[in-house]
């Protein structure tokens, strides 16, 4: 049984991180060795743990509003750790750290991981950090693959799950006493506590939002004044609410009413980049095929074009990588979406890619592989489109 193999699990971690006197460092390590050793992918599969779920008898459940997964399922319980079951459909992890130790294995469905590491300039309040994020590399985990978790920002990552559902394993701690707050971060330089609650910039944010839903005239006067008048973490808080403000021209207004430039600019590459989070996510739900789907999962999470390479490598084993990545975004050039604009119906394709000419998919191929073969003009004004498109950037970075 699927709760059995879990219970055997749980008491072997017990046993072995008692033996080290429950030293909290070595927690991580023991899980991974212990998850890799018991082979659970070949003993349980994500039916079971649904037809548990159904037969009743699991551990009181953490997480009951499933905030970390789509959902979470609490399979053991012990006074210091637990083991969960993440369920994930359409699921995307931000950019995080964790406060706690433990270890993770994906169970079912595929993912690509890509890792990162922060340097600290500026610590503003304990709940939000300035410095620079830099990007580690991206792999796909598939079955059985495991991670081990150390708590803290010596493990940054952000995860983008495939199949439908995935299901990843993790074993964890309940929260770690260092660190004590998970942070979320951003290629803008900015960790923050995103699940921070504080009564008063709580309530600013739901105030200001009721204005903005009901187009109060005032707004971007009350916005404006209290972004400039508070410190850098509420100030951040407000203008994340607004980060789906139509007009970009009030959006960049208020961003500049921030008191300290060097945060006014981070927040403002912060609102860029999750834009464009935004829109890749979107056009998720518009794409049907599994290969375009990976596709935008690697422009979702790729940060170099070396990155999106070796993902697709990996997607596809024995392709031309770069080849396969202008295929399918020629592909994705003709996979329209039905609008209507007025009383005339519109169909622009998922990404806004420009229509791919002769001779545009292989001048795109050999730019990605890093062969610039004296394109033509035609070709040569397409590829800087492509650069132009938020949604490519990391084809063209790095």
């Amino acid at each position: 049984m699927a709760v059995a193999a879990i219970e055997e699990l749980g008491v072997e971690l017990e046993r072995e991180w008692a033996a080290v006197d429950y030293e909290l460092g070595a927690f991580p390590e023991i899980c991974a060795s212990r998850l890799q050793g018991a082979r659970l992918p070949t003993r349980i599969d994500a039916e079971d743990v649904v037809r548990a779920v159904f037969a009743g008898g699991l551990p009181q459940q953490l997480d009951p509003d499933a905030r970390f997964g789509q959902p979470p399922v609490t399979l053991y319980r012990s006074p210091r750790f637990y083991i969960d079951a993440l369920f994930w459909v359409d699921g995307t992890t931000a950019i995080h750290d964790h406060a706690f130790s433990g270890a993770f294995q994906v169970l079912a469905g595929q993912s690509i991981e890509t890792t990162f590491s922060f340097a600290p300039s500026r610590d503003v309040d304990g709940r939000m950090r300035l410095g620079d994020l830099d990007v580690r590399g991206s792999a796909l985990r598939a079955v059985g693959d495991v991670r081990a978790v150390p708590a803290g920002p010596a493990y940054i990552h952000s995860l983008f799950h495939l199949a439908r559902p995935s299901v990843t394993l993790v074993v964890r701690t309940y929260r770690d006493p260092s660190p004590e707050i998970q942070l979320a971060y951003s290629s803008a330089g900015i960790a923050f506590d995103k699940n921070d609650e504080d009564p008063v910039s709580d309530r600013f944010v739901q105030i200001l939002e009721m204005l903005r839903k009901t187009e109060h005239p005032g707004f971007e006067v009350l916005a404006g004044d209290l972004v400039a008048a508070t410190e850098p973490h509420t100030a951040f808080a407000i203008l994340r609410s607004c980060a789906k403000l139509p007009d970009r021209d009030l959006l960049h207004r208020l961003t500049g009413r921030v008191a300290d430039a060097d945060t006014g600019r981070r927040i403002g590459l912060w609102l860029t980049e999750q834009r464009r989070i935004d829109f890749l996510i979107s056009r998720r739900g518009l794409v049907r095929k599994p290969e375009l789907r990976f596709l935008l999962a690697v422009l979702l999470n790729a940060r170099r074009r070396s990155d999106a390479l070796a993902l697709v490598a990996g997607f596809s084993p024995g392709a031309n990588p770069a080849r396969q990545i202008a295929a399918w975004l020629a592909e994705l050039a003709s996979t329209t979406m039905r609008l209507q604009v007025g009383s005339a119906p519109f169909e622009p394709n998922v990404l806004g890619l420009p229509v791919f000419g002769p001779g545009c998919e292989d001048a795109l191929a050999d730019q990605l592989a890093g062969r610039n073969l004296a394109p033509t003009p035609e070709t040569e004004a397409f590829i800087d489109r492509l650069r132009r498109l938020p949604a490519l950037e990391p084809l063209f970075a790095g």
